[in-house]
């Protein structure tokens, strides 16, 4: 009996093992299952933070430039090395076509509210010309030398560049609103009316149109009484950066000059060289910067939407050309990319302007309209120019010159197509210039030391989904438009005057365009 009482007890505690360890194993799994919940959970959250949404464009232009006559700089006379004489050659006036040049660009924009004062944004583009190099070909238009203040505006590659990555805090305590890294300061205002998008842009698309790295503390206007949608932004950033922390500091480098012989006979090689190499010292770099002040504003005294804005911008210490890739410069006789530095800093540069938006709304249809006036002023330095023999500011050393440029236009709906016609028209002096190297056109029109008119129109093929075509001409009156460095005062380079010029620069574009746009 003894024994059947300890055997049964027995099976009573493995009987209680065995159903503890299954509880316990039970347990377990519930244990995993809510980690895996709490995993995914996470995951959810950190995602739902991030915001990816974009748009994707398909752009084909049919492009024809006119060249008037001019004096085309061949080389250099070396019969005195001691002082080599330049070299000329008439050019009769010619055409040069494009026929079909197609561009795709991929924007993806990043958005993370990180906290509820806090937040990331960013945007990422590839814009790939169809069949284009990785690096462009120097043709004397500013848009051939690929820098990272122009990388997503050139059609090259499909290689993914960052245009805007930036962290916005808005402390609770004060109206201040704080921003740190690369700014919004492509596509400012008026270009969206063409665009038919949401304004891309801080600074005045006639003054900035760049990728800028920098801070920007502004104050909404609404938080002290003012218009709502209100705000003034104080900019700083910087161009160039000459010291430790930027690939070292050298007192002293050089870059090499190459000068075509024109005296060179390819029949007779025992002549010379086709170029000649002279190193060209480079010394006493200072860092460039930019700083300015910028706003916008609604006046609530005037029906329906507008807006007023404005801008300042001083920069500093100016370089003659960035960091950059092109093809063909400094040494023409080569095909490979070629990497250029600045060599000099040329002097200050004061941009400013301001632009009025309206929309007038009538039974069936709304209006919007623009005008846009900018100006600037140089401050070179004197004795400097560039070591590329591009010159100094302006062309000139020694005066301050002033330039400006003035921008109108107007978009209408159509009701019966649903769709929108625009009309566009600039033009700027002589020492015209603004800081426009990001700028979304073929060539930069803003940029133009003469006039453009443009005239568009949009149709909505279905909702996020729209083409516009368009005709686009260009009357330039001076070259070496969009530069802010000459060989000589501007007025030397009047395209109508038969000038030497070491480019052909069109007096005459013509371009037809077409737009696919999707926005997702």
């Amino acid at each position: 009996m003894r024994r059947l009482s300890n055997w049964l007890l027995m099976c009573l505690c493995l009987g209680a093992l065995l159903a503890s360890s299954a509880v316990f194993a039970d347990v377990d799994e519930d244990i995993e299952e809510l980690n895996d919940r709490v995993d995914e959970l996470e995951l959810k959250t950190a995602k739902n933070k991030v915001s990816i949404f974009g748009d994707f464009r398909i752009r084909y232009d049919s492009l024809k430039w006119h060249v008037a006559p001019y004096q085309q700089m061949m080389g250099f006379d070396f019969t005195d090395p001691m002082n080599p004489a330049p070299v000329y050659m008439a050019m009769p006036a010619s055409e040069k076509k494009n026929d079909e040049a197609w561009a795709a660009r991929l924007r993806l924009k990043l958005d993370a509210k990180i906290a509820s004062n806090l937040h990331f944004t960013g945007r990422l583009n590839m814009n790939r010309g169809y069949g284009a190099a990785s690096v462009p070909l120097f043709n004397g238009s500013p848009n051939t030398v690929m820098s990272g203040f122009n990388s997503v505006a050139v059609p090259t590659d499909d290689v993914v560049h960052v245009e805007r990555a930036a962290v916005t805090w808005e402390p609770e305590s004060v109206p201040l609103v704080f921003t740190l890294g690369r700014q919004a300061a492509t596509g400012g205002p008026p270009r969206e009316i063409r665009e038919d998008k949401v304004r891309q842009g801080t600074p005045g698309a006639m003054m900035i149109d760049a990728q800028i790295d920098g801070s920007m503390i502004g104050m909404r206007l609404d938080k002290i009484g003012l218009p709502e949608e209100g705000i003034v932004r104080v900019c700083y950033g910087t161009g160039f950066e000459s010291g430790f922390g930027s690939g070292g500091h050298i007192d002293q480098t050089y870059v090499n000059l190459y000068l075509p012989n024109a005296n060179y006979n390819p029949m007779d090689p025992s002549t010379g060289e086709m170029v000649y190499t002279m190193p060209m010292p480079i010394s006493g770099l200072k860092d460039s910067k930019v700083a300015g002040i910028c706003g916008e504003s609604p006046i609530t005294a005037i029906p329906g939407d507008n807006l007023f804005s404005f801008g300042y911008f001083k920069m500093l210490d100016m370089i003659d050309i960035p960091s950059a890739t092109t093809r063909g410069f400094p040494n023409g006789m080569s095909t490979q990319a070629q990497t250029l530095t600045a060599t000099a800093n040329l002097g200050d540069m004061d941009l400013y302007g301001f632009c009025w938006q309206h929309t007038l709304e009538f039974e069936e249809y709304e209006l919007d309209y623009f005008a846009s006036v900018a100006f600037n002023k140089s401050h070179p330095e004197a004795g400097t120019a560039s070591a590329y023999g591009f010159g100094p500011m302006l062309g000139n050393d020694s005066e301050d010159l002033s330039g400006s440029a003035w921008f109108v236009g107007a978009r209408g709906d159509v009701p019966p197509t649903g769709g929108k016609l625009g009309l566009e028209y600039n033009h700027g002096d002589e020492n015209w210039f603004a800081y426009l190297p990001a700028a979304d056109d073929v060539n930069s029109k803003l940029s133009t030391r003469g006039s453009v008119l443009e005239a568009y129109y949009i149709h909505p093929l279905q909702k996020n989904c729209d083409l516009r075509v368009g005709f686009q001409s260009y009357k330039y009156d001076y070259a070496f438009s969009g530069w802010h460095i000459s060989p000589a005062p501007i007025e030397y380079f009047d395209l109508a005057n038969n000038p030497q010029l070491p480019y052909a620069f069109p007096d005459e574009i013509t371009n037809i365009y077409a737009v696919f746009d999707v926005t997702f």
